[in-house]
Parts: structure tokens; C-alpha cells; sequence
């Protein structure tokens, strides 16, 4: 075995080089120093799957592509960080947002144009108005998704709005995911309000541009796309940062943690910020902590691919002004949707181009990770081509593959958390943060690094 390239006991140790593990990183290493933090990521680079690609003019985001700009800690982070003066916000054309049906792109619009929109059947819309009128429900334990629309805007709203929104956010079936660690926010505003409605009323006195369409912020990325980020938080920890470094093993160790990587490099630290994936942050505590590997395998994660093409603007007859569109899980298309990226972010794509990105897979389609990509890159053109009117071959075509993307918060997840809380208090300086737990997107793992790094300040 080798010898540990620290001389020295480590004050934390954080296993996961992604979002998450670099801002626990980097927090720890304002409060300890650099020297005493070590960020060890398993692969050759920071970030996860939060990476971008430039070429040919074009800007390809792996994974996410943006953060929502209403979430101060991230914000915090990014100018503590000198990143301020990079940050790209969407186009306004981006607020529109479409979802297909019976073939066409129908524009998501609230009231009152809501009341006209042949999206939902006249009596779908009905519906939907009746949702003042039903009684509220106040606990939503072992509640799905797909349950609570049911219940308060009816099944063809539930199927129609809500289903293609938790694909596109969580690649995940409505029917299988639990509300109140989804939107807990929604599960709240039942049970403080009564209701979706007079949440919104409620909402409107403080706020009167709140909107029922989607969550509030403006989606923003970075210059050089979202992937500039975890570049500029692992240069900021410099030395600490320490790339193929995967852990095989957690075990405590006199008071403290010993953490063994497959290198052979073994770390001891006073505290161990867990921030890889669930799966494979279980394996490294199997020994340790029985009861929490077995949480961490039970929380199951679904598969996704992202097809980019470029197109010359003259390609694509469709105007593109807004978001991109998104598509029940109703048999009609095999697609998630499609976003326009350069209508969202300009800048990622030439002037005389555009960039469209489309999600495949998810939950309720995994067996689309079994086709080859230029299978993909068909099934897309078979079905993105007629809606959009694009005619003749992309200039760029790149396709992305996450097996295991995006963590899934199924019904019996708080259950899975109570078992890691537990484990956390029986392991002082032992902690788990990313996105499998309370949140996916970019500022939950801001917010789950910062409630890590607050803990063990504790």
C-alpha cells in the first residue's frame, strides 16, 4: 500500500467531485484551509454529469443546463467564487413553454387564455376549475405524484400537465414518485392554503407576478455553459481537489474515519462529507453502516439519453420561440421533448444556428438506453423532424449517456432518509449530501453541500 499523500489527519474528506462534493469542498475549505480538505472524486474530471462540450460554435451540456436563479446560496457561491460576471441568463422568449397533443404544440398559458386553450377537452378544463371546491388533504404520506393532480385538477390535467413536467424534471413516472419529497412545496401550499388556488391567491398579495405556469427564477448557465462551473469551483480548491480517486471503504477509526481509494491511498479525516451517488456511496459503507448502504440501494435512479443537433436556422421552419416543448407518456411519441436551446441561451449556438436537445428514456421508457446511438439519433429524427419541419442533415450530433442520471424520491423515500439521519447520528462527523436525497436540480446540491459543511461546523 502506498503511502497517504497527506502527512496529516484530514478535517474532511469529501467522496464525490460533482456539484455538491465541490461546493462541500470548498465551504470546508474556508472554514479548515485547503490543506486540510480533500475533495476525492472517482473520475478524471470535476463535475458529474454537469459538463460542457464546445464545438463547432456550439455549446453541449451533458446533463443539467442551468440553474433557477432564485436560490441566494448559489448565487453566494458563484460571486464568492469570481463567477458573477459569467452568468448568462435565459432569452424572455424562453418563458413559453409547450407540451404535444393529438400532434400539435400546444402553448402552456395560464388564465385566462388557460380557459380557451384546446390543450386540455372543455371538460378536462372544467375540471380544473373545480379545484377550489375539493376538500383538502393534509397529510400526504405515502401520496404519488400523479395521485394528488388526480385529485385536485382531475385525471386529464394530472396526465396531460403534470405527467410530461416530472419527466422532464425528474425523468421519473408521476405514478411511482412521492409528492411530498418531489414538490413539497405543492404538498405545503394544501396544507397551509387548502388548495392550489388559493395558494396562488395567497401568493398574488405579496407577489403579484406569480405565475401558476412553472417555478419561479429564470434559468441561467454559465459562458462557456453550465459545465464552467464545477471547472472554476475545482481550480478554486486547487490542491484539494483530487481527481481518479475513487473510495472503496469508510470505516471509523479512533475517533476518526479512515477512507481507503482503489489507488491504494488511504486518508484518515475528523468528518466525511458523503457526496457521490447513492449507489455508490453504499458499497463504501457496508461494513460500517449496514442499515444506510441498504437505504442507499433502495433509492433507485432512472436512465436517460440526450440527443444534441445543430441546425443552419433555414433548416428548421418551426419559429422556436420559447422553452421547447415536453410529451405525455400517452403512447404518441417516444421522446421526453426537446429543448430549443439556442432560443433559450443564444449564445450556445451560431448565429446562424440552432441547437435542439432531446430527452429520451427515463422511468417509464428504460429500455431506451438498449438502442445504439445511431438508433437514437433516428427514433429523434422520426419524430422531432415533422413536428418542428426540419429538412436535410445536422451539422453536429452528439448523444449523451447517463445509465443511472437522475435519482428517483419513489413512495416509501422518507423512510430511506430516516435510515441515513440515523446513521448520521450514530456516526458523528459522518454526513451524506447530493441530489438522491432532499432535491436534483443545481441549487438543492448547493443547498444539501452547505447543510453538510453547517453540520459538522456544529
Amino acid at each position: 500500500m502506498t503511502s497517504p499523500r497527506a502527512e496529516h489527519a484530514l478535517q474532511v474528506a469529501v467522496v464525490g467531485g460533482g456539484i455538491t462534493g465541490l461546493c462541500a469542498g470548498w465551504h470546508a475549505a474556508r472554514k479548515w484551509g485547503a490543506d486540510a480538505v480533500r475533495v476525492l472524486e472517482a473520475g478524471e474530471g470535476p463535475g458529474g454529469t454537469t459538463r460542457s462540450d464546445r464545438e463547432g460554435g456550439y455549446i453541449l451540456d451533458w446533463g443539467p443546463n442551468g440553474f433557477l436563479d432564485r436560490e441566494p446560496a448559489t448565487l453566494e457561491w458563484l460571486e464568492a467564487l469570481g463567477a458573477a460576471a459569467l452568468l448568462r441568463r435565459a432569452d424572455e422568449t424562453a418563458a413559453k413553454r409547450y407540451i404535444l397533443r393529438h400532434g400539435q404544440l400546444h402553448r402552456v398559458a395560464g388564465p385566462p387564455a388557460f380557459f380557451l386553450s384546446p390543450l386540455l377537452s372543455p371538460m378536462g378544463r372544467l375540471r380544473v376549475c373545480c379545484e377550489p371546491l375539493v376538500p383538502a388533504k393534509r397529510d400526504h404520506t405515502g401520496e404519488s405524484i400523479h395521485d394528488f393532480a388526480q385529485r385536485r385538477i382531475g385525471r386529464e390535467a394530472a396526465e396531460t400537465l403534470v405527467g410530461p413536467m416530472v419527466s422532464g424534471v425528474f425523468g421519473g413516472d408521476a405514478r411511482q414518485l412521492s409528492l411530498e419529497h418531489c414538490f413539497p412545496r405543492m404538498a405545503e401550499m394544501e396544507r397551509v392554503h387548502g388548495g392550489l388556488f388559493r395558494a396562488l391567491l395567497a401568493k398574488r398579495k405579496t407577489n403579484p407576478k406569480a405565475s401558476p405556469v412553472g417555478p419561479s427564477g429564470t434559468l441561467t448557465t454559465l459562458e462557456n455553459g453550465i459545465g464552467q462551473l464545477p471547472e472554476i469551483a475545482a481550480e478554486a480548491l486547487g490542491g484539494a481537489f483530487a481527481p481518479r480517486s475513487p473510495v472503496r471503504k469508510i470505516a471509523p477509526s479512533g475517533g476518526e474515519y479512515q477512507v481507503s481509494c482503489e489507488n491504494g491511498d488511504v486518508w484518515r479525516a475528523r468528518n466525511v462529507v458523503v457526496a457521490c451517488p447513492a449507489y455508490a456511496a453504499a458499497p463504501m459503507l457496508a461494513e460500517t453502516a449496514p442499515g444506510a448502504a441498504d437505504a442507499l440501494n433502495a433509492i433507485p435512479y432512472a436512465g436517460m439519453a440526450v440527443v444534441c443537433a445543430g441546425y443552419k436556422r433555414d433548416r428548421v421552419a418551426h419559429p422556436l420561440d420559447g422553452f421547447g416543448f415536453l410529451v405525455p407518456r400517452d403512447g404518441s411519441l417516444r421522446m421526453l421533448g426537446c429543448l430549443w436551446t439556442s432560443s433559450i441561451f443564444p449564445h450556445q449556438a451560431p448565429a446562424d444556428g440552432v441547437l435542439l436537445r432531446t430527452m429520451l428514456g427515463g422511468a417509464t421508457d428504460p429500455n431506451v438506453l438498449s438502442l445504439t446511438d445511431t438508433e437514437l439519433v433516428e427514433l429523434v429524427a422520426g419524430e422531432l423532424n415533422p413536428l418542428l419541419g426540419i429538412t436535410g442533415q445536422p451539422d453536429l450530433l452528439r448523444v449523451f449517456r447517463h445509465p443511472r442520471g437522475i435519482p428517483q424520491y419513489t413512495l416509501g423515500h422518507g423512510s430511506r432518509l430516516e435510515a441515513l439521519e440515523r446513521c448520521e447520528a450514530e456516526h458523528p462527523g459522518l454526513v451524506f449530501a447530493g441530489n438522491a436525497y432532499r432535491g436534483v436540480g443545481l441549487n438543492d446540491c448547493v443547498l444539501s453541500a452547505r447543510r453538510a459543511v453547517d453540520r459538522l461546523r456544529a
